[in-house]
Order: C-alpha cells, then structure tokens, then sequence
C-alpha cells in the first residue's frame, strides 16, 4: 500500500515538474538565450548579416561611443519625458473608474466607449491625430481660436510641444485598458469596509483616500511598472506621426536610436550595446519601485 501510495506521489511529482518545465524552457529558448547573445554581441563589431560569433571583439568600445553620442541622450531623455504620460493616465483612469463604478445606468455603455481605442489599430490612431493637431485647419487649433486664442500652438512643428502630442495620444489609447482594471479592483473591496466608514462618519472623499485607494495599489503598481517597459519601447508613434525624427530630434526615442543603428547602418553589435542598457534601466526603475511597493505594504 505504501508503495502504490509512494508511486502516485511520484507520478504527480513528475507531472508537476513537466509542467512547470515548459513556460522554463520557453522563457530559456525566447529570453534568456537570446538576452545572453545580445550581451556577447554588444562587446563586438558586428555587421548586421554576418553571424554573431564570427563578429570581432571590440570591448567596450560600443559603450564609450554611444554615452558619448549627444544623440543617444538626447533620445533617452524623450523615451523618460514620455513617461509623463503614465501618472496622467493612471490619474485620469481612477477618477473615471470610480465614476463608471456608480450602478449608474448606461455605465456599460461608457465602458465599450473608453475601451474601443485600446483594440484600435495604433496606425489609424496616429494619422487621426495628426490630423486633429495639425497647425491649419487642425480640430483642436480651431476650437482653441474659437475659445480666444489668437496664436494656438504649433503642435507638430515646435518641439516644446511635439512630445505632448505623442503623450495625449498615448494617454487616451491607454486609458480604457487601465478604466477596466481599476473597475475590477473596485468591485473586489468588501463592501462593508465602505459601510463600516460611513457609519463612522467618514465622507466621500475620506472613504477613496482611506479605503479605496490603498487597496488599489496592487493595480496601481502593475500599471506603473508595465507601463514603464512599454514606454521604454515606443516606436510606432512618433516614427509615423513625425518625419525625420521630428524638429530638432524632439520625438527621437531610443527605440529609433537603436533600430537605425541595427538596420539602417548594419551596426547590430553597438545596437545590442543599446538593448543592454535599455534593459538594464527598466530593470533598475522596476527593482527601486518593486522596493518601495514592498515597503509600503508591510
């Protein structure tokens, strides 16, 4: 009987482990493999289509030449500058979640509403706001001329304003995707905690600042973090909203930087140097985040 029982142990064991196996093999095969090649690349000269491992070994040539590339700054600092989008959006996502939270009537409506951007082809989207921000005839110029504004900005040709578009444009794709999030988060609070506050005494804005909010942090942090590595990718939006990097380079991300310097000048080894501390900087801003969320929650 022991026997049999120990056999079954096992086989669930081994069952146990051949599952987990795959997402490891998987994450190995796409992640990690590929990751440890990059890094191996990113100390060479290599010419995009020759193999990496007949690259030459250069050191960290890649490196010194790219921290002392004027562009490469210039394109981190727009890839952080657009992350000004994510507490506007997060922000901006709270406050309607809470108000399609209400058991208001046609509240399912508005949800459709927000949430049809999101699975809106980011190419379309692009060209509408270009459209809409255009300096002659642009939907948004004209309603500032009509409000008073004599000299509306120059959206798409001033480079004190050509990240704010890419930043409005993002903010509003997002804001559906992150509006259901927060709902569910919403829905998950015991409704006694409310009831409790409310016989205590505790006002609307008492309940959200107490209640609300601190329990929606989980949300919170896992959109501040997803949204962090994706906007340390962005590409499409300013590549097809502007040309040439738009003026001045002010829509220049490193994302750009990086593809043109991989496939446009066939520099794959100091494009990998690039992917590397593109990384290595998420993964920083995501450890010090994880860091404070951790301490916060204890």
């Amino acid at each position: 009987m022991k026997q049999h029982t120990n056999r079954i142990r096992l086989t669930d064991n081994l069952w146990g482990y051949a599952f987990v196996a795959i997402p490891l093999l998987g994450m190995a095969i796409f992640v990690v493999i590929p990751y440890l090649m990059t890094l191996y690349a990113s100390f060479t000269n290599w010419p995009l289509g020759l193999s990496v491992f007949k690259a030459r070994w250069i050191g960290l040539k890649n490196y010194t030449d790219m921290f002392s590339n004027e562009l490469f700054w210039a394109s981190l600092y727009n890839t952080f500058f657009y992350m000004l989008g994510i507490p506007i959006g997060i922000a901006l996502s709270l406050f309607l979640a809470a108000l399609m939270n209400r058991g208001t009537p046609g509240e399912t409506i508005f949800r459709v509403i927000y949430y049809v951007p999101v699975v809106t082809s980011v190419v379309a989207i692009s060209f509408v706001f270009q459209r809409l921000f255009m300096t002659d005839g642009g939907t948004i110029n004209v309603f500032l001329q009509a409000l008073g504004i004599k000299n509306p900005p120059i959206w798409l040709s001033d480079p004190r304003w050509t990240k704010w578009v890419i930043i409005i444009m993002n903010v509003w794709k997002g804001l559906g995707g992150t509006i259901i999030l927060y709902i569910a988060g919403m829905q998950g609070i015991p409704p006694t905690l409310y009831e409790a506050a409310r016989i205590d005494g505790a006002n609307s804005f008492d309940i959200f600042a107490k209640i609300t909010f601190p329990l929606l942090m989980p949300v919170t942090f896992y959109m501040i973090v997803t949204g962090i590595i994706g906007g340390a990718q962005i590409y499409v939006e300013p590549r097809l909203m502007f040309t040439n990097n738009g003026p001045a380079n002010s829509t220049f991300s490193t994302v750009i930087y990086l593809y043109d310097h991989t496939f446009r000048h066939t520099r794959a080894g100091y494009g990998s140097a690039l992917a590397v501390i593109l990384s290595f900087i998420v993964f920083i801003v995501t450890a010090v985040q994880m860091r404070f969320y951790l301490k916060g929650s204890k």
